[in-house]
């Protein structure tokens, strides 16, 4: 077997298997919640099996961290690709609760391994702001075709077999396929690249500049704001807005495609923005959106927040974490995508939680909180970019005394 396709590129054999993973991804993560419950799962059951899928990834990464020294990323990669295909592909024909458990963990699991994976494998292949905003776009872009497509497709009449979560079951699971059978084509130039002798070394390496340390912390800030308001969102569009499940869905959908279309228009004009301007662009103005809406309080209010929350949620992603995330060396990337998955998961949960609490009194509160933790998540931005700076000013500037010393010493 030949290791790469003729005439295309590692980088965009990537690419190709990112678009594919994405499509699936977005087809399953969004129909396996009422594929569950068709099969009998409670709403309570449901959330149990996601709530223990997460817990179980962030304790797997975990593990994954400390031989991050060790581990071929690519290896992980191929690996998560074929574990999950191969759950994807029993679900269909069980109807055992232990297998459908298992499964339903293990096809979480391996996403999440996909994604925390993904960069520094691609890293290898190119650091350029272009490749992470070609990653972004695809991988919004395709995950929004999946969940459309198959919401069109459901209860349409194919012959005799009408198109139901089974179908969008075995969709996923024939994109999976697609995505592990095109990275087995790649040729990946991971081993070109000098790994960290243990992971003591990683952490200290990482750590050693205040910028990580600083953006790790304001990850934690962002994903509670944004757990805040979008980790019950479905509770929030039914019981408080009013909506019913079906317009929810499609409502969630479009302002995700206005949200993957702004993302390409920003794309091509922000170029030249700052990561402060970009901060305030993609958080300040969506923390002033939710303080609007607290003081308004209105239904059309908060619709309209919300939907430029989903926007806001996609748009500058580059500017604002690719940024920070492109200044880890390849050799650290996969151990530093861990540590930031736990963040997020971290920031998230508390961020739900938080939401929780806030709705208990009414939605305008929640905005209110939201509003608050989005816009002190942007003043860190501020910092983070002020530190990063600094940064850059102080290299520029041991560069200019080494040459300076070079010129002297030759007098």
């Amino acid at each position: 077997m030949k290791k790469r396709i003729k005439g295309i590129s590692s980088e965009n054999i990537l690419m190709i298997v990112l678009a594919f993973m994405s499509l699936s991804t977005g087809i399953w993560s969004k129909y396996r919640q009422l594929w569950l419950q068709d099969v009998g799962y409670s709403i309570s059951g449901i959330s149990k099996i996601l709530s223990v899928a997460l817990i179980c990834s962030s304790v797997l990464a975990f593990i994954i961290s400390f031989f991050s020294s060790k581990i071929k990323v690519k290896n992980i990669v191929v690996l998560s690709l074929i574990l999950r295909t191969f759950s994807l592909l029993v679900l269909p024909f069980t109807m055992n609760d232990f297998i459908i458990k298992t499964c339903t963990l293990l096809c979480i699991m391996c996403e999440v391994i996909f994604s925390i994976s993904y960069y520094p494998l691609l890293s290898f292949e190119t650091r350029s702001n272009r490749a992470y905003k070609k990653k972004l776009l695809i991988d919004y872009l395709f995950k929004d075709i999946g969940v459309v497509a198959c919401g069109l497709l459901l209860g349409v009449s194919l012959g005799n077999y009408v198109f139901d979560y089974y179908g969008c079951l075995i969709i996923s699971a024939i994109c999976s396929l697609l995505s592990m059978f095109f990275l087995l084509f790649q040729k990946s130039n991971e081993e070109n690249f000098k790994k960290s002798d243990s992971f003591i070394i990683s952490i200290k390496e990482i750590f050693k500049s205040k910028v990580n340390s600083v953006f790790l912390s304001n990850q934690l800030l962002g994903y509670i704001a944004y757990g805040t308001i979008f980790d019950l969102m479905m509770l929030i569009l039914t019981n408080y807005i009013g909506f019913d499940v079906a317009f929810t869905s499609i409502f969630i959908i479009v302002s995700n495609m206005f949200g993957t279309f702004f993302s390409f228009i920003f794309s091509k004009i922000s170029k030249k923005y700052s990561v402060s301007l970009s901060a305030f662009i993609k958080y300040g103005t969506r923390g002033i959106i939710y303080l609007i809406a607290f003081l308004i309080n209105k239904n059309i209010m908060f619709i309209f927040a919300i939907i430029y929350g989903f926007i806001m949620s996609r748009v500058l992603e580059d500017k604002v974490t690719g940024t920070f995330v492109e200044m880890i060396d390849e050799k650290n990337q996969f151990l530093f995508g861990n540590i930031r998955y736990f963040i997020m998961s971290l920031g998230e949960g508390i961020g739900a939680y938080l939401a929780g609490i806030l709705l208990s009194n009414s939605l305008k509160v929640l905005f209110l909180g939201a509003g608050i933790v989005t816009l002190l998540h942007t003043f860190v931005c501020f910092y983070l970019s002020h530190l990063k700076n600094e940064l850059e000013n102080s290299w520029f500037l041991d560069k200019y005394i080494v040459l300076l010393n070079g010129s002297l010493f030759r007098v």
